[in-house]
């Protein structure tokens, strides 16, 4: 390729970054390290109605942003780095996180690597045929048994540990079983919605978001009710509670009202027991 059509060919790669830039209202870069081709592959026809995912070199993008003149280059810029993916879409940076969380695609144990989870083979007739592989199986510490021709695994089998390192074995043993047992996705190292979210921010615990969630409307529910501040939601219970406090206070004091005569009398009659109940302690002979 020539000096001229290399340049020519560069002003379009920066010239289609402004234009995404420009088009979407959120962008995010993923971290490249692992992810295989046609696992991007995959990632980008599963999610073609949602979002556009691209490779470009940093270096072309951080050109486009600097031609817009975009605002907040320099925050942006720290993460132009190592061999990243664009992704640009119009939905919110922590459901793109939880996108490419919820799905990670099936990938090969490769030597070397570190388990992300314990990997597990469970038991079951393997297919293959006895012979050399069984030094595998027991370098591995997997039972086996022979059974119709073809090696068994006895019982459920832990052969790496999560955090402990995949050794050429066993990455071997795993691939002849058809096993994918690493889960390899797009890990979002930052995003834009007009302000910078760098990744570790975006991993919410749902679970716990949703707790504080329901504990702020509760406590806020209570406010209202409690300080008497009408709300759509609140203001038949706080009508509720000022009629159960009037009432209390009501038979409290005895005031003829028809409709508790019925609780104060009964109230009264309480009290009046109580008091004949302690005078006859004192007095017996009144047979009260």
């Amino acid at each position: 390729m020539s000096v001229k059509a290399s340049i020519v060919e560069k002003q379009k790669i920066v010239q289609r970054m402004k234009e995404l830039f420009e088009k979407y209202p959120v962008f995010a870069i993923a971290d490249l390290k692992g992810m295989k081709a046609n696992q991007l592959q995959l990632l980008k026809k599963k999610f073609k109605d949602d979002l556009e995912i691209h490779v470009s070199k940093n270096a072309m993008v951080s050109r486009a942003l600097k031609e817009m003149g975009f605002k907040d280059y320099e925050a942006v810029s720290k993460y132009l780095s190592g061999p990243n993916a664009f992704v640009f879409s119009n939905k919110s940076p922590f459901q793109l996180y939880f996108m490419f969380e919820n799905n990670k695609v099936e990938s090969a144990a490769s030597p070397g690597e570190i388990a992300p989870n314990d990997i597990v083979v469970t038991a079951g007739n393997t297919g293959l045929q006895p012979g050399p592989i069984l030094s595998k199986f027991g370098v591995a510490k997997i039972p086996t048994k022979m059974q119709d021709g073809t090696v068994w695994v006895a019982r459920d089998t832990t052969v790496v540990e999560k955090g402990k390192v995949i050794s050429a074995d066993v990455a071997d043993l795993l691939s002849k079983l058809g096993l994918k047992p690493i889960l390899v996705g797009l890990k979002l190292r930052m995003a834009y919605d007009g302000i910078v979210i760098p990744g570790e921010m975006l991993a919410v615990n749902l679970g716990e978001y949703r707790s504080m969630v329901t504990d702020a409307a509760r406590s806020a529910f209570n406010l209202s009710v409690n300080a008497a501040y009408p709300t759509a939601d609140t203001i038949s219970f706080i009508v509720m509670k000022a009629y159960n406090e009037a009432k209390g206070v009501a038979i409290e004091a005895g005031v003829p009202i028809p409709e508790i005569m019925g609780e104060i009398i009964s109230v009264a009659a309480a009290r009046g027991k109580a008091v004949a109940a302690e005078a006859s302690k004192k007095r017996p002979e009144l047979n009260l």
